[in-house]
């Protein structure tokens, strides 16, 4: 299959005036599939990344282990509620019910969040499965961020992060940057490419393939260590 070119250069872009490069969220396509890799620089790449760097997930006998809490904060819950409806000291059904509520929302959010994990893993698992097949057939090309939206921890760290950017053909697209794992956060505001900074873009542009169903890999250099190269 024909690989598509790698672009020579880029045209700058300039933010429009007034243009608030941190929090726009500009109305485009979704970033579902689309990531974001945060390099020290963007050097001539040989090819296509072999990951997509996606966060980790629990695996079978983590998601065993928190299936087996939850059967237990389940059963306790149980008991909780079957005392409480059965007690003659309860001021009154008003009170049983705030509590019903109360207690029997713990295991709901506890299976909520198990179910969820299990969604996502197979949605990222899938993803990275249909990057292994078509990234031989990605081909790079140049792009500038024309805005981003920054996310942060309680700790001020930066826990994703989502670029727009805009490539020479005139298309748009969106990719997130999420950490690999997510109790070691440490990215910091400074880190995040600005408005007008160079992207590389790798992705499928053959006749026939729907964009949409494979992965786009957006890669940018930490703005920290742009600032500090000659």
């Amino acid at each position: 299959m024909r690989r598509a070119a790698l672009l020579p250069g880029v045209h700058r872009l300039d933010a429009p005036a007034g243009y608030d490069a941190t929090m726009s969220k500009p109305s485009i396509e979704d970033t579902a599939g689309h990531v974001v890799h945060l390099l020290e620089r963007l050097d001539a790449p040989a090819s296509a990344p072999q990951s997509l760097l996606l966060p980790k997930h629990l695996g079978p006998r983590g998601r065993v282990i928190f299936a087996f809490v939850n059967v237990i904060v389940t059963i306790a819950a149980v008991f909780a509620l079957y005392f409480l409806w059965r007690s003659e000291e309860s001021p009154g059904w008003w009170f049983n019910l705030i509590f019903t509520v109360m207690i029997g929302g713990i295991p709901a959010v506890l299976w909520a969040i198990l179910i969820g994990t299990g969604e996502e893993a197979r949605f990222d698992h899938a993803l990275q499965a249909k990057w292994d097949q078509s990234r031989h057939d990605a081909g790079a090309e140049w792009g500038r961020v024309l805005a981003r939206d920054i996310r942060l921890t309680e700790n001020g760290s930066v826990s994703s992060f989502d670029l727009t950017v805009t490539l020479d053909d005139g298309s748009t697209l969106r990719g997130r940057w999420r950490p690999e794992k997510a109790t070691r956060v440490s990215l910091l505001q400074s880190q995040v490419p600005g408005v007008g900074a160079e992207v590389r873009v790798w992705r499928i542009v053959e006749a026939g393939v729907d964009p949409s169903n494979i992965p786009v890999v957006i890669q940018a250099a930490d703005a920290s260590v742009v600032a500090r190269q000659p």
